[in-house]
C-alpha cells in the first residue's frame, strides 16, 4: 500500500471516529453511573469507591496493556476490549453487589487504556510531523466535543433504567466498526513506559504536582458534581447540563490559556490559576438552591476550565525543564501521576460527604489549590527559570500512547516518532 493510501484523509478518519464514539458512550455512562448508584440506595462513599476502581484499572491499563495489544494484534486487542466494556457495562443491569460493582469498573477502566493505546498508536503510524500539532487538537476537541455529546444525551435517560447501560455498551460497539475498517497495516508499539516516578519529580516536581493536583480535584468533581446536584435538589436534566458545562469548559478554555502559557512564565500563571480556583470553590460554598442557574452555569464552566489546565501545563513545564530524549517517558509517567491522583481522590471526598455534604469537596479543593499556589510562588523564587521554552499542547488524559505522536520531533525529519507499519 502506498504512503499517500496509508496518509489519507479516511484513514485517519477511522480512529478518529472510533475514539469519538467511545467518548460518546463514555460520556453518557459517567455523567449517569452516580446517579445510579444513589438511586439503587448507595451511599457516596460507595461512588467514591467505584470511580476509583475504575482509575485504578485505567492505572493498570497504561502499564500493562501494551503487552496484550502486542499479544493478539492491535484489531483483534481493540475488538476485545471493546467487546468485553460492553459486555460488563450490560451486567450492571443485575445491581450486582459494591465488591463486583468495583471488579467490573476496574476492568472497564483497563479496556479503556487498552482502547487508547491502540487508537493513539494507529495515529502515530499514519500521520507525517508536518501534521502532527494539527491532528493532535482535532483528536482533543472531537474527544471533548463527543463526550458533552454523549452527557447531553443523558439528558432525559433514566439512570435506574437498561436505557443507560444498553446506549452506552452500544456505542463501545459501534466504535468498532471504524477501527476495523483502517486501511493501513498494524503499527509496531514502543516499549511498555519505564516507571520513573521519582525522576519526575526531581525534573519538575510543580509538574508533577499539578497534574497529581488535576487528578485528585478535577477527577474527583466528575463524580461529585452529580452528587452536589442532588444534595441541592436540582433536576436530572439541570444536573446532565452543568455537568456538561464543566466538559465543555475544560475543553474550550485551554487553549487561549495555554496560548498564554507559551508567553508568561508558567510557574506564576500556575499559581494565579490556583488562587482563582480556590476562589470560585469558595464561591459555590455560599450558593443555594434559588441561585439563579446562569450562576451554575458559569461557575461550573471555570471550574472545568481551570481545573484541567493544570494537567497540560504540568506537562508542558516539565518538558521545559528535561532534555528532549526523557519527553515521552517523563510525559508518560505524568500521566500515571494524574490517573493516581484520579483513583484516590473520589475515595477521599466522598468518605467525607456523609457528615459533611458535598460541601467537604469544595474545602478540600480549596485547600489543595492553595497550598499548590504556595508551593508555585516558592518555586518561583527559589529555582531559577527554564532555559528554554516547550509550545504549550493540549494533552489528553487518554493513555501514554498519544505522547509518542506530539509534534516534538519535526527537527528529527519527516519520517521522526513514527512507528513502523
Amino acid at each position: 500500500m502506498s504512503e499517500a493510501a496509508a496518509l489519507s484523509r479516511f484513514s485517519i478518519a477511522s480512529p478518529l471516529a472510533g475514539g469519538a464514539l467511545h467518548a460518546v458512550g463514555s460520556g453518557l455512562f459517567h455523567t449517569l453511573l452516580p446517579l445510579r448508584l444513589i438511586a439503587e440506595g448507595y451511599g457516596p462513599d460507595a461512588v467514591g469507591l467505584v470511580v476509583g476502581a475504575e482509575g485504578a484499572g485505567f492505572l493498570v491499563g497504561c502499564i500493562g496493556s501494551v503487552r496484550l495489544i502486542r499479544s493478539v494484534g492491535a484489531v483483534r486487542a481493540y475488538a476485545a476490549l471493546s467487546a468485553t466494556s460492553a459486555v460488563l457495562i450490560l451486567s450492571l443491569s443485575t445491581q450486582p453487589h459494591l465488591a463486583i460493582f468495583m471488579a467490573i469498573q476496574a476492568v472497564v477502566g483497563f479496556a479503556n487504556a487498552g482502547q487508547a493505546v491502540v487508537i493513539e498508536s494507529w495515529m502515530n503510524a499514519m500521520i507525517s510531523n508536518k501534521s502532527r500539532g494539527r491532528i493532535l487538537t482535532l483528536y482533543v476537541l472531537l474527544l471533548g466535543l463527543f463526550y458533552g455529546l454523549g452527557q447531553l444525551l443523558a439528558t432525559d435517560i433514566a439512570p435506574t433504567g437498561d436505557a443507560m447501560l444498553m446506549i452506552s455498551a452500544a456505542c463501545y460497539v459501534i466504535a468498532l466498526i471504524p477501527v476495523t475498517a483502517i486501511w493501513v497495516g498494524e503499527p509496531m508499539l514502543h516499549v511498555p513506559i519505564g516507571l520513573k516516578l521519582f525522576r519526575t519529580f526531581r525534573i519538575s516536581p510543580i509538574g508533577a504536582f499539578a497534574c497529581l493536583m488535576t487528578g485528585l480535584i478535577s477527577s474527583t468533581f466528575a463524580s461529585i458534581g452529580p452528587l452536589y446536584g442532588l444534595e441541592l435538589q436540582f433536576s436530572q436534566q439541570t444536573i446532565v447540563l452543568l455537568m456538561a458545562a464543566t466538559q465543555l469548559g475544560a475543553l474550550f478554555l485551554q487553549f487561549p490559556l495555554g496560548y498564554l502559557s507559551d508567553r508568561l512564565d508558567r510557574r506564576m500563571m500556575m499559581m494565579w490559576l490556583a488562587a482563582v480556583l480556590a476562589v470560585v470553590c469558595t464561591i459555590f460554598l455560599f450558593l443555594t438552591p434559588t441561585t439563579p442557574f446562569w450562576v451554575f452555569l458559569i461557575l461550573f464552566s471555570v471550574f472545568g476550565g481551570i481545573s484541567e489546565i493544570f494537567y497540560p501545563l504540568g506537562v508542558a513545564h516539565a518538558n521545559d525543564r528535561a532534555d528532549p530524549g526523557e519527553f515521552v517517558t517523563l510525559s508518560s509517567n505524568l500521566l500515571l501521576i494524574w490517573a493516581f491522583g484520579g483513583t484516590i481522590g473520589p475515595a477521599i471526598v466522598t468518605a467525607g460527604m456523609a457528615p459533611f455534604g458535598s460541601a467537604i469537596f469544595f474545602w478540600y479543593a480549596i485547600g489543595l489549590s492553595t497550598l499548590f499556589a504556595a508551593y508555585a510562588l516558592w518555586r518561583r523564587f527559589h529555582q531559577p527559570a527554564a532555559k528554554s521554552r516547550e509550545q504549550f499542547v493540549a494533552y489528553p488524559q487518554t493513555s501514554p500512547a498519544v505522547y509518542e505522536w506530539t509534534p516534538h520531533d519535526e527537527a528529527e525529519g519527516d519520517d521522526a516518532g513514527k512507528t513502523s507499519p
